[in-house]
């Protein structure tokens, strides 16, 4: 997923504001202090920023200025609009990247770091420690570190507790594949569908919901006809079987979501910024995910964002922006940025503060660590995801079996 589908579907969260005083613990946090604190005076930044609804955008900007001025460095940030992946690599090729840019780790910082743009991290003392290895895997390209990450997404089963009681189910989470149709199954009503989710394809939805699915039944994404991609294809066809998604999910992409919030279903699969969103009108609770036979362990994709570092001949400029990054990472920047904002902490001890103060982002906290990367996919990865929805389509409303519609996809 880009950014710009990430934009998209956090429009609809309120404007929680800037509460209170920002608390900067020094300028690192979970980061070793910043090799240079001083020399920096009359260093002049530019930050970009994609993520464009608020309170995200206005604490960054605090957030970046708090920390320019502690380091005595001027900071100009901007928030850009419109097509970001292209302005970036547009930037690149003019050699006019900004000194300091969020990227998404699945496409953005590959394609600049493989253009040689980026500065590395590691010569400036910016470093992973405090975060889990599938973290911090995120911000490196070819064994440099190009970028730091300081927020991940990854996703968990919404439920609505007012739904539960109303047809006598425990809030339980469901083990196994089988005990999730079968609970959609009693959720679903004459007005009412067990649960909903993506369809469609060419927007990113139904591939990001689709993959945890995937991978709690052990499937590799990069490989359509695995057991793991039968078992789930298989489990959205057994669930629109039993009549608990409707058929005309196939229709619907990110915006599936307004079903479980109006109340049309029960269950959901999104994203940590639901958690923030104090527009649904209902208690709700998550789950993890399930996985194909019991006793397995659950697994998520997960998806970053890093800000690297625009390589740049001036070497004082590079190491400003290497510091700033650095006082942004801060774990008190983080733990914000997840309770106003509605993403995980990169780091570990923010993630803890997290969960202590939104107790429903466990699920997606306990996910983070051995997480899967779509990013090593590269490109294949647009390939990919377009074959699982169309294998999914197949099944479920075009009558093939999961392993047929799969082999199908995979030219087989």
């Amino acid at each position: 997923m880009a950014l710009s589908s990430s934009r998209l579907r956090r429009l609809a969260l309120p404007s929680l504001g800037l509460v209170g005083a920002l608390t900067l613990a020094g300028c690192a946090g979970g980061q070793s202090a910043p090799a240079q604190t001083d020399g920096f005076q009359g260093v002049s930044l530019t930050v970009w920023n994609s993520i464009d609804f608020e309170p995200y955008q206005g604490l960054q900007k605090q957030y970046f200025e708090d920390c320019a001025s502690q380091l005595g460095i001027t900071v100009d940030v901007q928030t850009q609009s419109g097509d970001y992946t292209t302005k970036l690599l547009q930037a690149a090729g003019a050699k006019a990247l900004p000194d300091v840019a969020l990227l998404s780790t699945d496409t953005q910082l590959p394609q600049l770091a493989s253009q040689g743009v980026l500065a590395d991290l590691g010569q400036y003392d910016v470093s992973t420690d405090g975060l889990a290895e599938s973290v911090a895997g995120l911000g490196d390209y070819d064994g440099t570190l190009y970028g730091l990450p300081v927020q991940v997404e990854d996703y968990a089963i919404f439920y609505n507790k007012a739904a539960f009681a109303a047809a006598g189910v425990p809030e339980t989470a469901p083990k196994t594949f089988d005990d999730l149709v079968k609970l959609a199954g009693s959720l679903t009503t004459a007005n009412q569908k067990g649960i909903i989710l993506p369809g469609i394809g060419g927007d990113g939805s139904t591939a990001t919901y689709f993959l945890p699915f995937l991978l709690s039944a052990g499937g590799d994404p990069a490989d359509p006809t695995s057991q793991g991609a039968v078992d789930s294809v298989d489990l959205y066809k057994k669930l629109v079987a039993n009549g608990s998604l409707s058929p005309e999910f196939v229709n619907q992409g990110w915006k599936s979501i307004d079903q479980w919030t109006s109340g049309a279903a029960a269950m959901t699969v999104s994203g940590p910024w639901n958690l923030v969103d104090t527009s649904i009108p209902f208690e709700y609770g998550t789950f993890p995910f399930p996985t194909a036979k019991a006793g397995e362990s659950p697994r998520a994709n997960l998806l970053g964002y890093v800000y690297g570092v625009g390589a740049n001949a001036d070497q004082q400029k590079e190491a400003a922006a290497a510091a700033l990054v650095k006082c942004r990472a801060s774990e008190a920047n983080q733990i914000d940025t997840a309770t106003k904002g509605g993403y995980i902490p990169a780091l570990t001890s923010a993630q803890a503060t997290f969960v202590e103060q939104v107790p429903a982002a466990a699920p997606f906290v306990d996910a983070v660590d051995g997480a899967y990367n779509t990013a090593q996919l590269g490109t294949e990865w647009n390939t990919l995801q377009q074959k699982y929805v169309d294998a999914i389509q197949s099944a479920t409303v075009g009558g093939e079996t999961a392993e047929s519609a799969l082999k199908q996809v995979a030219g087989q």
